[in-house]
């Protein structure tokens, strides 16, 4: 029955890029009525049953277009005001040409960590099968940037225990 669900909602072709239930990543290859074939990026031939994907989520990465936005997180020190983070990281990500121009990558904060700024940086991507190398291209182009810049590297701080007290023939530990 699953197999005549796939073909009826049909939603994946062969040839589109796909990911079931964020473990198994690959391109369709074969539907049948029982299974559907996939070949990941590392020329892996997988067999899925059809009953099995009509129960997980499925990431359809080639439809409505085979173009998508994604994105990479960077952590930047404290010291790196975030006005001009956004802007450097954003000039910076959109120098490859890999990726797509329009729209243009932007920056948005996720977290203000105790080691720094973390940002994601998003960009579009012309398909899935260029993931990676737009993610390494984007990436590369960060940090010749970040090491033009001489921007000060994240760093972490550590808080040290203090020394052990003995407390009724017990030691333990505090922490700060």
């Amino acid at each position: 029955m699953s197999g005549i669900a796939l073909g009826l909602e049909a939603p994946y072709r062969i040839g589109d890029w796909v990911e079931i239930d964020n473990t198994i990543r690959g391109r369709v290859v074969e539907i049948g009525w029982r299974t559907t074939r996939l070949l990941t990026r590392d020329e892996t031939y997988t067999i899925l049953p059809n009953s099995q994907i009509a129960r997980q989520r499925l990431t359809n990465y080639s439809a409505p277009r085979r173009h998508y936005r994604t994105h990479v997180q960077i952590l930047l020190d404290h010291d790196v005001p975030v006005a001009a983070a956004k802007a450097l990281l954003a000039e910076a990500a959109a120098k490859p040409s890999v990726i797509l121009d329009k729209p243009a990558p932007d920056v948005r904060v996720v977290s203000y960590d105790p080691e720094g700024i973390r940002y994601a940086v998003r960009f579009w991507v012309p398909s899935f099968a260029e993931d990676i190398d737009c993610r390494d291209a984007v990436l590369s182009a960060i940090d010749d940037t970040v090491r033009e810049r001489n921007l000060p590297p994240p760093h972490t701080r550590l808080r040290l225990a203090e020394p052990a007290v003995r407390a009724g023939g017990l030691i333990s530990a505090k922490t700060g």
